[in-house]
């Protein structure tokens, strides 16, 4: 299974002043949120026309934050942000403990407040 990133932080190079920034990377970076997912980031950099290419830096273990080079192309120029990003591995029961916890939900009859057993 396939692990999923969610955002930490966005943040711009030492060498890049945020007042070069294209006005869709702004609005990029505004629209954003801490706990978005990969995909969603990717997607909401499409949105707003640019076209997003997230790399890796290194490997990070599940639950660390790992460092992406986010580059962003808008209006014919190349804007390249880091993206910290946490790694969260997904946890996934095994299909027979999975079918036995819906059949005992679907086994027993709902809980009743003895509160309103006055009113069956």
């Amino acid at each position: 299974m396939a692990d999923t990133f969610e955002l930490v932080a966005l943040a711009l190079p030492a060498d890049v002043a945020p007042e070069t920034l294209p006005a869709a990377v702004k609005r990029l970076v505004a629209d954003c949120w801490p706990g978005m997912s990969r995909g969603q980031l990717v997607a909401r950099a499409r949105r707003h026309a640019l076209k997003p290419s997230l790399r890796a830096h290194g490997p990070s273990a599940p639950g660390e934050t790992g460092h992406f080079s986010l580059t962003l192309t808008a209006a014919g120029g190349v804007v390249r942000l880091i993206a910290h990003l946490r790694r969260v591995a997904k946890r996934r029961a095994s299909a027979r403990a999975a079918v036995s916890a819906k059949t005992s939900k679907l086994s027993r009859p709902p809980l009743r407040d003895p509160r309103q057993a006055s009113l069956f």
